[in-house]
């Protein structure tokens, strides 16, 4: 019989302090030498990129020590949180103490301890808000002389497992683009009508995509059926996603998701066909938009 003091403390490891993460990769320990010695990075390959690296100066106005991505461009875990005082770095939406790292809201500490997307709502005025609104507006096209009116708009703030699964897809393919497309499906959720959260409804597939980052659709799918098989298809024209759209009664919106799509730079994508890639590796929710028509 195993040891219940031994299986206990497989389950609890301790989770390493910022300043023993990786100081070019920030996501995992420091390498450290059988007899001790602890290495700045995790591994050869943290090791030679941090070499080829042009080296800058910490963000900290008046510092010159060398900048660090684990440190969010800072050269310490505390030049960061000082310029959050000062006013010169936005700090983390959760603690409030440091830095937000690169494309998040979060610092790198809370960034890592996040497991699913987070939803916020943005501003009418905003510029990503008139931006998303624009770009939804002028792909529009209907037979239907009727204009969609936007009235709220969601960013999707992925974790970081889901932005480098999404980034490594891009790098590892020859010569690809991101464009932005549409996807819907049935809402049955009260979205849009309350705080910006996520149902846990399994036949929600607005929320099981979003929750999911395209692995999983409502009821548990795993993909979308269409005329290339088994996917995930979108639309460069949010009026035939539409088509898909299904809200419940407890909500006056209907409601698409804007997603970040990888294809290949010479791909030319149909305006009036649906968009198909054969993985969620190749797509992300970048926005949830909720409209009436």
């Amino acid at each position: 019989m195993p040891s219940l003091l031994h299986w206990g403390s497989r389950q609890k490891t301790q989770t390493p302090v910022q300043d023993d993460m990786c100081e070019q990769c920030g996501e995992k320990p420091k390498f450290i030498e059988p007899g001790g010695s602890r290495h700045a990075y995790c591994s050869r390959r943290c090791a030679k990129e941090a070499q080829g690296a042009s080296p800058s100066a910490c963000a900290l106005r008046g510092c010159r020590a060398t900048g660090k991505p684990a440190f969010s461009n800072f050269c310490s875990d505390d030049h960061g949180k000082q310029a959050v005082r000062l006013g010169q770095a936005t700090g983390c939406d959760a603690c409030h103490d440091h830095p937000r790292s690169a494309n998040s809201d979060l610092c790198i500490a809370c960034d890592r301890k996040t497991s699913g997307p987070r939803l916020k709502e943005l501003s009418t005025g905003s510029t990503t808000f008139v931006d998303v609104r624009s770009q939804f507006l002028s792909e529009w096209d209907s037979l239907d002389a009727a204009r969609p009116h936007i009235d709220k708009v969601y960013q999707v703030i992925a974790p970081r497992n889901i932005r480098a699964r999404y980034n490594a897809y891009r790098a590892n393919q020859r010569a690809m683009e991101e464009i932005r497309a549409f996807h819907s499906a049935q809402c049955i959720c009260d979205m849009g009508t309350k705080t910006p959260i996520l149902c846990n409804f399994k036949s929600c597939g607005i929320c099981c995509i979003v929750k999911s980052s395209f692995n999983e659709f409502a009821f548990g799918e795993k993909y979308n059926m269409g005329r290339f098989g088994e996917g995930i298809y979108s639309y460069r024209n949010p009026s035939l996603a539409d088509a898909f759209a299904t809200s419940a009664t407890s909500t006056p919106y209907r409601v698409l998701i804007a997603c970040d799509v990888a294809v290949p730079s010479d791909f030319e994508v149909p305006d009036e066909e649906s968009l198909f890639v054969p993985c969620a590796d190749a797509i992300v929710p970048a926005f949830i938009i909720m409209y009436t028509v």
